[in-house]
């Protein structure tokens, strides 16, 4: 079994850097001859990803992305003080 630590730290909807980290995580956890422990952590701007209300306008929904990779059970962790800095 594989462990991989995924750290996002770019803005949503800013750049695709989040997008991307978020598609290679799904991407990892749908894979089924690889065994893979996979966690997230957010800090910086990409804590902001998971706050309600947003309209993503370029097709990408990340809050999307978010809830399967919460359904396939990876834990995601967001750093306390970015939170608190970004509301």
């Amino acid at each position: 079994m594989q462990n991989i630590l995924i750290v996002c730290t770019g803005a949503p909807y800013g750049s695709e850097s989040l997008y991307n980290a978020l598609r290679l995580a799904i991407a990892l956890k749908e894979q089924e001859e690889c065994s893979v422990d996979l966690r997230l952590f957010l800090l910086s701007d990409a804590v902001t990803v998971a706050l309600n209300g947003q309209a993503p306008t370029d097709g990408s929904n990340l809050r999307q992305m978010l809830e399967i990779l919460t359904a396939q059970q990876v834990p995601m962790r967001l750093c306390q003080t970015c939170c608190d800095s970004r509301g």
